[in-house]
């Protein structure tokens, strides 16, 4: 008995060392790409009107983007939890406007160069309703009376309670690997041992003196958590410039971002019964592979809103590789060319 007690400890040991010597090789190369990008000058990478748009005492910052006096309509971007506008990828950007659309992104509150939410507690939250709010708060604010929405993760949450609520002022909505119910206790679960070392990384950010490198260490290991299987190519450098981008020419991340948006989510609950009266034109994008929120979800949307396009992308994960974006390009802009 004590022999096969020391055989299991043994075991355990060897797993923990060789799990702490891959992190040791991970760190290293991680850092050998943050001491390049770090010798390189940082892009400019808001080059459009900006602006701060106001829901009640709520600041919210802007950028319009457009290529031509005559749009064909204005598309919305809405982001995904705790990330700023400057994470849309810039290809995609790229394909909505040279097809003549405008293109407006936001910070969402708390983030970015929007207000941050100094008096925020889990007694004192907000909702996706009131991010809703936000938006339309943008939209009013540009004198833009109909608009095409495109929403990632949470994004696609908000846009739903818009669609559901104000349908005049869409022309159409996209969601990509979103849900209408992301506690839903029937609903598949994100991946336990992904988000358990999410847990943990936010745990260890949160709990260490933190230096650039530190932050810039941490936001490249989250990018890549939640990535699918399917040839991902990372452009690992320009990632790394976003970040210290944020940190440089912005307001740096706010710690205190994930916890709020996920409080929102929670506190907004399910959507089910309502999906039935969204009429816009909807597309419904997730990856096969996506370990945070499951394809599932998108499943049980596309059966609930009448009328809707489901799209399944092989190997996409949680993330907008660039091995995808051309396909995504390719499933959306027929989408709002078409509702436009």
């Amino acid at each position: 008995m004590v022999f096969i007690l020391l055989i299991f400890i043994a075991f355990l040991l060897g797993f923990f060392l060789k799990a702490k010597s891959e992190d040791k090789v991970l760190d290293s190369y991680v850092n050998k790409l943050i001491s390049i990008a770090k010798s390189k000058d940082i892009p400019e990478l808001i080059t459009g009107k900006t602006g701060y748009a106001k829901n009640i005492d709520i600041k919210l910052f802007y950028e319009e983007l457009c290529q031509t006096n005559n749009p064909v309509a204005t598309v919305l971007l809405i982001n995904g939890a705790s990330e700023t506008m400057i994470q849309w990828p810039d290809q995609m950007i790229r394909t909505i406007l040279k097809n003549k659309f405008r293109v407006i992104r936001f910070d969402n509150r708390g983030l970015g160069q929007s207000d941050w939410i100094s008096n925020w507690s889990k007694y004192n939250s907000y909702s996706l309703t009131e991010m809703a709010n936000d938006t339309l708060a943008v939209a009013n604010h540009l004198n833009i009376k109909k608009f095409h929405i495109i929403g990632y993760s949470m994004g696609g949450m908000i846009g739903q309670i818009i669609a559901i609520n104000y349908p005049e002022k869409l022309l159409s909505f996209t969601s990509l690997m979103s849900t209408a119910h992301l506690f839903d206790p029937e609903a598949e679960k994100a991946d336990s041992k992904r988000f358990g070392q999410l847990k943990k990384m936010i745990f260890n950010y949160r709990n260490s003196k933190r230096d650039i490198d530190k932050v810039l260490n941490f936001h490249f290991k989250l990018d890549h958590l939640f990535h699918g299987t399917d040839n991902h190519i990372f452009n690992q450098e320009k990632q790394i410039l976003k970040t210290l981008y944020e940190i440089k020419h912005r307001n740096g991340f706010n710690k205190n971002a994930f916890d709020q948006h996920r409080k929102a989510i929670k506190k907004s609950g399910s959507r089910y019964r309502k999906l039935k009266k969204i009429q816009t034109p909807t597309l419904i994008i997730h990856g096969s592979d996506d370990l945070l929120i499951k394809p599932s979800h998108s499943e049980k949307m596309a059966s609930l809103i009448h009328g809707s396009q489901l799209v399944i992308i092989k190997g996409m994960g949680h993330d907008f590789n660039k091995n995808f974006k051309n396909q995504i390009n390719s499933i959306i802009l027929p989408h709002i060319m078409m509702n436009s």
